[in-house]
């Protein structure tokens, strides 16, 4: 979870507001604003290195869904180069 709130919080105008925010709150409601989701969209993009489908972008509303996103994708990246393996 840890990196999925760096993740997160590298796109907030003010950081220290995700101290505020728990792993399964909504961040819009918390007060994270659109501008800062589209960052935080880009930011998983650049992560996973590939643009996200509008389920995943439809997805992205907490701390938890962010983390899941990133270890799924990893995870699949580690099922198929042990398939190419």
């Amino acid at each position: 979870m840890t990196s999925a709130r760096h993740l997160i919080q590298s796109g907030l105008d003010l950081p220290v507001l995700l101290d505020r925010i728990g792993d399964d709150d909504d961040l819009i409601a918390s007060g994270v604003n659109s501008g800062e989701m589209v960052r935080i969209a880009l930011n998983c993009e650049q992560r996973l290195g590939r643009v996200l489908t509008d389920d995943e972008l439809a997805g992205l509303n907490t701390v938890r869904a962010v983390a899941a996103l990133i270890e799924e994708t990893a995870t699949g990246h580690e099922l198929a180069e042990k398939a190419v393996d």
